[in-house]
């Protein structure tokens, strides 16, 4: 490879890494929460959180959990966040609300503790509400929650399960300003990261060679350990494979290569990716990413303050529909504690609301296993995708100066 990282991050500016959300906010977050929860008779929450969907504890409490799952009970009296042992220390340290408690149910199964004290979930409700609940508020989604946790939740305390989902879910999608900056810094990280894959892509290299290098730049500039998605490099064949990790494959001649990757930092992420020919393609290849490229700028021109919300899905629909191409997904997402899994606000064709202020989204763009002129649909994907804000004033941001092509 001839791309040298090392010496590519010693050239970037140095990134104001103090940019934080404040405890404060937490705290102003589980009283909007218990008011929420309080309007609507139900004596406490419930919040469940893993690595691949942190975004429920994370926006709570401010813990990112890592290996064990994790959970959050939100009572007029008490916040309690909810783990097993082996991520005790780590909560104390990112925990910015509640208090840490270890419980059977999120232990690493099978592993013995000796030491380490046990509540009851049951235990824990009633200390966090003061007595009994009689409703509990299920905060996460019943398709994330895990079901045992569920009943258990249901046979241990004896009230009655109420879906309160809606909640939490539409708290997270508007972004405070100290979000918003937390994320322009992770945007700035990703946008780094991404200019080393495209500087580092080139025939005869693997994949995971590229991935590493998105990977080195991520953690030199100060992102967190864990990457909003995994860091994604499909060439050749592979270039169909929507969300498929980087491999072993070296890249080929000729060959399109997709790329993709999503610094987080302080716990929110902002996701990346570009498509290109490694060395000399076709005409049919260069055709195709025009095509890409034409609708990414079709859909983010229908982004903004009181714009429709179905307009950008609509007009590449329209756009691609003339070349026999469609997108696999809504081209416009959320972004923030969760990768494209945010919960709330999709905005796709049949959308009937407009976009509001204090919102982060994601152009994402993605045509996959189409046939192209002479391109066999195995061989063809492509992906173009930037982070942007719309502020408190309304304004469109795009989050990364990063270009298209």
């Amino acid at each position: 490879m001839r791309f040298n990282v090392v010496e590519f991050v010693e050239k970037i500016p140095a990134m104001d890494l103090s940019k934080t959300i404040p405890a404060t906010e937490f705290e102003d977050r589980i009283a909007r929460i218990r008011h929420a929860l309080q309007r609507r008779d139900l004596d406490a929450g419930f919040a469940f959180g893993n690595e691949l969907k942190p975004g429920d504890t994370g926006w709570l409490t401010g813990y990112d959990p890592h290996l064990e799952d994790a959970a959050c009970i939100v009572g007029p009296k008490k916040v309690f966040i909810l783990g097993g042992p082996e991520g005790a220390a780590y909560a104390e340290e990112m925990k910015r609300v509640g208090e840490f408690r270890n419980v059977m149910e999120l232990k690493i199964p099978e592993e013995d503790y000796p030491g380490a004290e046990f509540y009851g979930i049951a235990e824990l409700f009633k200390e966090a509400c003061g007595e009994q609940p009689r409703k509990i508020g299920m905060l996460s989604l019943d398709s994330f929650l895990p079901v045992g946790l569920h009943q258990l939740i249901r046979s241990s305390t004896g009230a009655e399960i109420v879906d309160a989902t809606d909640i939490l879910l539409k708290a997270r999608y508007i972004k405070s300003s100290s979000e918003q900056e937390v994320m322009r810094v992770a945007a700035q990280i990703s946008t780094w990261a991404m200019k080393a894959m495209v500087a580092a892509t080139e025939p005869g290299v693997r994949e995971t060679e590229i991935a590493a290098c998105a990977d080195y730049v991520m953690r030199y500039l100060g992102a967190d350990g864990r990457p909003g998605v995994s860091t994604l490099v499909n060439s050749g064949a592979r270039i169909s494979n929507v969300v498929g990790r980087a491999s072993n494959k070296i890249i080929g001649e000729g060959e399109l290569v997709l790329l993709g990757l999503g610094a987080r930092f302080q716990g929110l992420s902002s996701s990346i990716s570009r498509t290109l020919i490694a060395g000399n393609g076709s005409n049919d290849q260069r055709r195709l990413l025009e095509v890409g490229e034409k609708a990414y700028e079709l859909a983010a021109a229908k982004l903004g303050y009181e714009m429709p919300a179905s307009g950008p899905d609509l007009s590449v629909h329209e756009y691609l529909a003339a070349f026999g191409l469609r997108p696999l997904y809504s081209v416009v997402h959320n972004i923030g504690w969760t990768e494209a899994m945010e919960g709330y606000g999709a905005a796709t064709r049949y959308s009937t609301y407009s976009f509001p202020k204090n919102v982060t989204l994601m152009v994402d763009v993605g045509i996959f296993g189409c046939p192209f002129e002479s391109l066999e649909p195995a061989y063809v994907g492509l992906r173009f995708e930037d982070p942007f804000l719309i502020d408190d004033a309304g304004r469109l941001e795009k989050l990364t100066d990063l270009p298209i092509h």
